[in-house]
Formats: structure tokens, C-alpha cells, sequence
């Protein structure tokens, strides 16, 4: 039986759309060199780990591309222009705790994105709590993150059911225990998820 679903954040409970935010600031070539900086590096992910400061990390990236110090810095400024809310999200939310379930989210998200557009977590009173990646410092896929989700909110992980849009973090996550379902949009995903849900707890 499934007693609680855990959502993941960045495009499924609100949207992150990288690539045409990029591309709304410099042509592709640029915006391809920006990408890189910010995430082959890894260097993004350090601001969801939570451990490096600000200027440190935006330290590294200049360092990964010296000759475009001033578009990084652009970038970062109007980096909320990517974040948008999801009308679906808190109906969503609603509907499962109407139904009984414990609603939970573990998110790769930054305390540097949550003061600059707060707004997009508008659906979070709405939900049973949760991890948020930059106060535990940890990231998924690290299966330590899980423990630290199950630990904070008593989850048992043979009863959690986890959505994510991101396939590495489904995989580790099935590893971990949880049951997991990989997030393709509101259309595809909403009946998928509500249909394991029925089916798992008949």
C-alpha cells in the first residue's frame, strides 16, 4: 500500500526552462558556452548542495569560462525569467490529501532560488513538509538524501511513491526502496501516477 507521495520540484511541481532562457539572452553559440559553465561542470549543482558559498561558485564558472565573465553574471541576475508556476500543482496536491495520502517533496533547489522567486512555491503550505537539497547537503541521486527524506518526515519507503523528471534520480530511488515513477509532463504523468496509486492500494 502507498501512504504518502513524495513530488520532486523543478519541472513538475513548478517549471525550469533552461535552454529557451538562455537563448532568450545570447545566440547559441553563447548560450551553449553558458550551459556548459553552469551545468558539465557541476557547478549549479553546487548551489542545491548547499556547502559552497554564493561567490565561490560563481568563482568556479568564471573560471570555466573566463571570456564570458560579464554573460554568467547576466544570467544569474535573471535566472528567475526560467521559474514559472504550474496551475496544476496545488489542485494536485489538494486532491491527493483529500484522498488520504501524506504529501511530501525532496528538490535539488538552492536557498539562492528560493529568495529570488519565491512565488513558484506557492503550493508548499499545501504539502506535509519535505526536503529541500541546500539544508541537508546532499543531492539526489545520493541515496543519503532518501534516508534523510524518510528520517525527517517518517516515511517507510516500501509504502512512498516518488515522481521526479529526472531519470537517474527514478533509478537510485527504486534502488533506495521507493517506488518511483518518472515525471513527462502534467498530460502523460497525472493519470499515470493516479492510476498506480489505484492500483497499489485496491
Amino acid at each position: 500500500m502507498i501512504k504518502t507521495v513524495i513530488f520532486d520540484i523543478g519541472n513538475v511541481l513548478m517549471e525550469f526552462s533552461w535552454w529557451p532562457y538562455v537563448r532568450s539572452l545570447f545566440d547559441e553559440d553563447t548560450a551553449r558556452v553558458i550551459t556548459d559553465a553552469f551545468w558539465k561542470t557541476g557547478y549549479w549543482e553546487e548551489f542545491d548542495r548547499g556547502v559552497l558559498s554564493y561567490e565561490e561558485i560563481v568563482k568556479l564558472m568564471e573560471e570555466a569560462a573566463p571570456e564570458y565573465v560579464k554573460e554568467i553574471h547576466l544570467t544569474l541576475e535573471r535566472v528567475g525569467e526560467c521559474m514559472r508556476k504550474h496551475d496544476y500543482a496545488i489542485p494536485w496536491i489538494k486532491q491527493l490529501k483529500e484522498m488520504g495520502y501524506q504529501v511530501v517533496f525532496l528538490s535539488n533547489y538552492s536557498e539562492f532560488l528560493m529568495k529570488l522567486k519565491p512565488e513558484v512555491l506557492d503550493f508548499l503550505p499545501y504539502m506535509d513538509g519535505g526536503v529541500f537539497s541546500c539544508h541537508v547537503k546532499l543531492i539526489k541521486p545520493d541515496p543519503a538524501i532518501y534516508q534523510a527524506l524518510c528520517e525527517k518526515c517518517n516515511l517507510i519507503p516500501e509504502e512512498s511513491l516518488f515522481v521526479d523528471d529526472n531519470a537517474a534520480n527514478i533509478e537510485s530511488a527504486k534502488k533506495f526502496g521507493l517506488h518511483a515513477i518518472r515525471f513527462e509532463g502534467y498530460e502523460k504523468s497525472y493519470g499515470e501516477v493516479m492510476e498506480y496509486l489505484a492500483e497499489r492500494n485496491k
